[in-house]
């Protein structure tokens, strides 16, 4: 009877101890699992923000472009409006100027 009970003690040990490695076992696959699924979704992310930063650096660059035609198209039309004062208009500006200046 002792000797019955005594191995079915060893018994239910090697047991718990076959167990025990099939749990830490699960636990490893789990966690590599987790690790590779969260990994997965860094990367995912990374990309889906790289992907907003560049529609983001374009449109500015859109943004910047129609601007800088519109002033050029500004200081275009200003030049073509000053290239066509007469010399005489200039002297008559220039003598009222100085008339403010000198005493």
């Amino acid at each position: 009877m002792k000797e019955d009970l005594l191995s079915t003690v060893v018994e239910v040990e090697k047991e718990l101890e076959q167990n025990l490695e099939n749990e830490k076992i699960r636990a490893r696959e789990m966690l590599d699992t987790l690790r590779r699924d969260a990994e997965q979704e860094i990367s995912e992310e990374e990309k889906r923000l790289q992907e907003a930063l560049d529609q983001a650096i374009t449109a500015s660059l859109i943004h910047a472009e129609k601007r800088a035609s519109g002033i050029m198209e500004k200081a275009d039309a200003t030049v073509s409006r000053l290239e066509r004062i007469s010399d005489e208009v200039l002297k008559g500006i220039i003598r009222k100027h100085i008339a403010r200046i000198l005493p």
